[in-house]
């Protein structure tokens, strides 16, 4: 037998480096193929199969213990060799000769003793491969659970809400490639050259929507592209983009964006004032320093105006700067669980718990109240996460307007027309905007769009 291959090693750096240091599996993934030698088709191979095997460790490491003697207790290194080549045969069905032969090898490499444990483990598992995943999937959560390497818990809890045959689509949606969005930024180019730029990179882009989206059906060409690396546009899914498409500009209007992060939203209402030929002044918030010099140096990248920026606990309001703010419109980026961006930040699933809807909740209703503080009357709030459950968007939402603090707002229907046709089954009657990861389609968003009805 030869050394496991140089993709494989490279996986495996990555899913060790995720479990030791907690890291997310991007910033892993380009820490250990940075400067790689690995030709362009090993690469992919490694990228998918790191992934794929943080996306669904926990399923793993279940099916793992199942072909283990109870006594025994697997080194954290070789569990993470034995993830991979189970990932392999199950998710990815590579003959089994070749996912065994290649899983012992990597365990080889970091423990050789436990290397005969390893081939006998591998050996059971890729002789009950066929019949993953052991059950029916259309009637058992936890079946469904295994076969799409998800937590029990979130499954039940997307089948509750969506029912079986939405959720069971999200959950196969998050297993594959989340399309490549783009959002123009016309500060230096025009659409039209955006799109010329990208066609001559061979991105093969096509505009998403009327407003600036863009999506790349070859995203890696679109990466490398010069106009990313000129800053004529930004990598931001499209429902994303839609959020920040909801927030009223008007001329001399003064926005203030909380939970600013990095930028991306605010750079997306910059765009949008730019392009209506609207004179606004944007106020940037977030708890951490750290990320609003990224947003500056975002700014100054694309060429925008500039934002002013405000490091504020937006969840206080009496001990924050906020507290002197007068906005026309408030975004809220509020916190989240992210469950509707799994596919884009696999080690996410099994970091996420059930019980932190009610924290994350909590936070989101805080914001509110500091926001009903902050607009002005007839001004607006939007509420947006990246999360499709109902406890950290519906019922915040609902929470805040049956609370003193919102007493004087209302929800402000959201426009259908102003997205794609095929997205007029998010628009739910109360007016709020709730997207699905769909295969092909754009990540999970809540939006929801209050009004102040009256004076302060």
């Amino acid at each position: 037998m030869t050394p496991a291959t140089p993709a494989r090693t490279s996986a495996r750096r990555v899913v060790t480096r995720v479990r030791e240091q907690g890291s997310f599996a991007h910033e892993a993934l380009d820490s250990a193929l940075s400067g790689s030698a690995l030709p362009r088709e090993q690469l992919a191979f490694a990228t998918r199969l790191a992934y794929g095997t943080v996306a669904t460790r926990g399923t793993l490491d279940d099916v793992v213990d199942r072909y283990l003697n109870p006594d025994v207790r697997l080194e954290p290194l070789v569990s993470d060799c034995l993830a991979l080549s189970t990932y392999e045969l199950l998710f990815m069905r590579t003959p089994a000769r070749a996912a065994v032969n290649e899983g012992v090898e990597l365990v080889k490499s970091v423990a050789p003793r436990a290397s005969t444990l390893a081939n006998a483990i591998l050996r059971r598992i890729a002789n009950d491969a066929p019949s993953f995943p052991w059950g029916d999937p259309s009637s058992d959560a936890a079946t469904l659970a295994r076969l799409t390497g998800h937590p029990e818990w979130m499954v039940r809890i997307l089948t509750d809400e969506l029912g079986s045959e939405a959720a069971t689509k999200v959950l196969e949606a998050n297993n594959e490639p989340a399309p490549l969005y783009l959002a123009h930024m016309p500060f230096q180019v025009s659409f039209d050259e955006l799109l010329c730029a990208l066609e001559k990179d061979g991105a093969q882009p096509r505009p998403a929507w009327p407003t600036g989206a863009v999506v790349c059906d070859a995203p890696s060409a679109a990466v490398r592209s010069t106009a990313l690396a000129k800053g004529w546009a930004i990598v931001v899914d499209a429902a994303a983009q839609f959020a920040a498409a909801c927030v009223p500009l008007t001329d001399g209007a003064r926005i203030v964006d909380i939970g600013a992060g990095r930028g991306t939203k605010t750079l997306l209402l910059a765009a949008r004032a730019h392009r209506q030929g609207a004179r606004v002044s944007i106020t940037a918030v977030d708890s951490h320093g750290f990320k609003l010099e990224a947003l500056r140096r975002a700014v100054d990248r694309v060429v925008a105006p500039p934002v002013f920026t405000l490091v504020a606990d937006a969840t206080d309001l009496e001990s924050s700067p906020l507290r002197d703010l007068s906005a026309d419109a408030v975004l809220i980026d509020a916190p989240c669980s992210g469950l509707g961006t799994l596919r884009r930040h696999p080690d996410r699933r099994w970091r996420a718990r059930p019980e932190d809807f009610e924290t994350l909740a909590a936070i989101g209703g805080a914001l509110l109240r500091t926001s009903s503080s902050v607009v002005k009357p007839c001004g607006f709030v939007v509420y947006s996460t990246c999360t499709i459950v109902k406890a950290e968007n519906e019922c915040v939402v609902d929470g805040f307007l049956t609370s003193p603090s919102g007493a004087d707002f209302r929800l402000d229907r959201l426009d259908a027309d102003q997205a794609p046709q095929s997205w007029a089954p998010f628009f739910a009657p109360s007016g709020v905007f709730r997207s699905i990861p769909a295969d092909g389609g754009p990540d999970g968003h809540f939006v929801a769009r209050l009004k102040r009805v009256a004076s302060k």
